[in-house]
């Protein structure tokens, strides 16, 4: 018979991993999924892999086109800045005039779509 106490003695615990969402009917999918796409690829249908929607299509077209431009407008911008902190210093109010003034000229062919 247990003596009562007033101390909680530690208890050993087991480690127990459920999963929580497990569902046997979609990696049964999965798993036809990929032995169909594995029988048509040994067919010689070379583009099961890509086939995707139209959306996901656009998306990663996009994507691509666009990293170029970016970094290259924000190369124009820290010159622009580091062009007027040091002109600022060194000519005082006439290099804030022209930085505001070379901003927007950028702004400007920027909204044109030239640059």
């Amino acid at each position: 018979m247990k003596v009562p106490s007033l101390f909680r003695i530690a208890k050993y615990q087991r480690f127990r991993i459920e999963p929580r969402y497990y569902d046997p009917v979609k990696e049964e999918i999965e798993e036809r999924t990929n032995q169909i796409k594995r029988e048509l690829v040994a067919n010689g249908d070379e583009d099961v892999e890509y086939r995707s929607s139209r959306i996901a299509g656009a998306f990663k077209r996009g994507r691509s086109n666009s990293g170029g431009s970016a970094t290259f407008m924000q190369l124009i911008i820290m010159m622009l800045l580091a062009f007027a902190i040091f002109g600022y210093i060194y000519l005082g109010n006439i290099a804030l005039y022209i930085f505001a003034t070379a901003s927007t000229l950028l702004l400007y062919l920027k909204m044109r779509r030239i640059i």
